[in-house]
């Protein structure tokens, strides 16, 4: 009997309108609350909701006090308390936040705020020091420092944030942000062709914060640790703006490389994640049982836990208390987006007592546009669409059929559709038809209103008769083999004839545990046994090594082109 999921949310939350009003209702609603932790030399730094509240006024109050033409704030630094208050003390005052990946090179930076027409910088001296002749030939970009305690004594070729906020009072003012409001300029990774410089309004963000809420049970009593890059949508409306509605707090990870030391140091209940770092916490679990060389036993535990678990016991999660302890103890939850996170590191997780909860968003989108709530998930899938948007399939373009389901081209419309791209009308009236944005990815959502994703239209390798094959689809079946830490799945001519290509980077590490001498014969005979799975179309026929990894974005994702 089929299980029908009538409505897999929790209840709104209360109504906002803008990120000022998120703010706002916050600092007095949970003034004494933890917002923000953060390590500083040997010590943990708290930060409450009213100390928040007051940072961001006294910056947006700053802020103001310039004559900024378009009022377009570059925001350049690493993942700080400082960081934050400028977001929300930009966008509090009205004005317009542009994130920038500090991984881009100086030129590239440049570039970017040049296109968004910045006139403020408010950034560490470490990246905006280089970039400033770059951007302008005139004075009319400000400079300021966030972190004054980086400045040598004396030193005052940029204005100080900390120096400044001293100079006004906490004090809000009773001006309503317009929903409508341009908010923010995120420009996106760009992982097949130049980034785009993406509108975000007031009204985009915080309808999707709210939506996004509906998906989790959590409470003021949670925290969360924060590991991917806050210039990234994912991360701030899902992990900061989100955690802030809560009520809960946020814990600041200083480096991917403290991640296992800062998990047991904060101690997160709720961990907002991608797929390769997901997948990175397996191999250390593997790693570890290995080590204590309890493979056999651990197997046997999993088996167990797995049956106790569909059965509706809970207890199966003490069996694995000691592992979670890796993690600090208190991580019950682990939110993944970005790309796709295969379903066996789901049930993995799910069995070891920490639920995994794999959502769909895309930056256009602010960005969250499914995922599977904590309590009603379908393995699979992507959840069902979030309340604040309605989602369909234009299947006009015959993409073929997936496990009985007509797939197409995945549509969206709602209140966090982007306002468009920034300067870019033409690039802008591409992606919509109508009202509906076409997101460029490739699925189907079924009778419970639950979204599958099956690859990307860009990527969509499409045959000379006529037959359409996902790469992605490939590429998920390819990264099962033991030795592929890497693989991107194309098309290539070879003698008039098109062939599946598969470009693959291998583990070496695996290489050698395994003591394999000939990798290309070991992946060659895995890879005939994977083309028995499939039909004659979607066989690779053609296998390429490669040396090193593929070049990615800051969230990891592999850029194609």
């Amino acid at each position: 009997m089929r299980k029908t999921y009538s409505n897999p949310f929790y209840d709104w939350g209360i109504k906002l309108h803008s990120i000022k009003e998120l703010v706002t209702y916050t600092g007095y609603q949970y003034s004494d609350n933890v917002a923000i932790r953060y390590k500083e030399k040997n010590e943990v730094i708290e930060k409450t909701y009213k100390e928040l509240l007051c940072d961001v006024q006294k910056t947006a109050k700053v802020l103001k006090n310039f004559d900024l033409q378009t009022g377009h704030v570059a925001i350049l630094g690493r993942t700080s308390y400082d960081w934050i208050v400028s977001y929300l003390g930009i966008v509090y005052g009205g004005l317009v936040a542009v994130p920038l990946d500090t991984q881009l090179n100086d030129a590239e930076l440049a570039e970017l705020m040049i296109r968004a027409d910045v006139d403020c910088i408010l950034g560490e001296e470490r990246y905006v020091k280089n970039v400033q002749e770059l951007v302008s030939d005139s004075n009319t970009i400000n400079i300021i420092i966030n972190e004054s305690r980086e400045r040598r004594e004396g030193k005052e070729d940029f204005l100080s944030m900390d120096k400044l906020r001293k100079e006004v009072q906490c004090i809000g003012t009773e001006e309503e942000i317009d929903p409508e409001l341009l908010a923010v300029i995120v420009f996106t990774s760009g992982t097949t062709g130049k980034s785009k410089g993406v509108m975000l309004s007031h009204k985009n963000i915080i309808t999707d914060v709210m939506s996004a809420k509906r998906i989790l049970g959590l409470d003021e009593k949670d925290s969360s640790l924060s590991i991917l890059p806050l210039y990234h949508t994912y991360e701030m409306t899902c992990d900061i703006l989100l955690m802030l509605y809560f009520g809960a707090s946020v814990s600041l990870n200083d480096s991917l490389k403290y991640l296992s030391s800062n998990l047991k140091l904060m101690k997160p209940s709720v961990l907002f994640s991608v797929p390769m770092v997901v997948e990175q916490m397996y191999q250390n679990i593997i790693l570890a049982v290995k080590d204590q060389k309890k493979e056999k036993l651990f197997e046997v535990m999993i088996k167990v836990s797995s049956i106790l678990r569909k059965m509706g016991f809970s207890c199966y999660k003490k069996l694995f208390a000691n592992v979670r302890e890796q993690f600090g103890g208190n991580l019950k939850l682990i939110v993944c987006g970005g790309s796709n996170l295969d379903q066996d590191y789901i049930d993995f997780f799910d069995n070891i007592g920490i639920n995994v909860v794999h959502g769909y968003g895309i930056t256009e989108c602010s960005p969250l546009l499914s995922a599977n709530p904590d309590c009603c998930k379908k393995r699979y899938s992507v959840g069902p669409v979030v309340s604040c948007c309605q989602v369909k399939v234009d299947n006009s373009q015959n993409y073929g059929c997936y496990n009985g389901h007509e797939v197409g081209e995945i549509m969206a419309k709602g209140d966090n559709i982007m306002l468009g791209y920034y300067n870019d009308t033409q690039g802008t009236r591409e992606v919509m038809k109508g009202e509906w944005f076409k997101t460029g990815d490739i699925g189907y959502i079924d009778e419970d209103n639950y979204l599958f994703i099956t690859g990307r239209v860009k990527n969509l390798i499409i045959l000379a008769n006529g037959k359409n094959v996902s790469p992605e689809n490939l590429e998920s079946r390819l990264n099962k083999i033991d030795v592929i830490k890497e693989v991107v799945v194309s098309s290539r001519k070879i003698n008039g004839s098109e062939h599946i290509l598969a470009t693959i980077f291998c583990d070496e590490q695996v290489v050698q545990e395994h003591q394999i001498s000939d990798i290309k014969k070991y992946v060659d005979e895995q890879v005939t046994e994977l083309n028995r799975t499939l039909p004659s179309y979607m066989q690779i026929t053609s296998i390429e090594f490669r040396d090193k990894e593929f070049e990615k974005t800051s969230t990891k994702k592999i850029k194609r082109y």
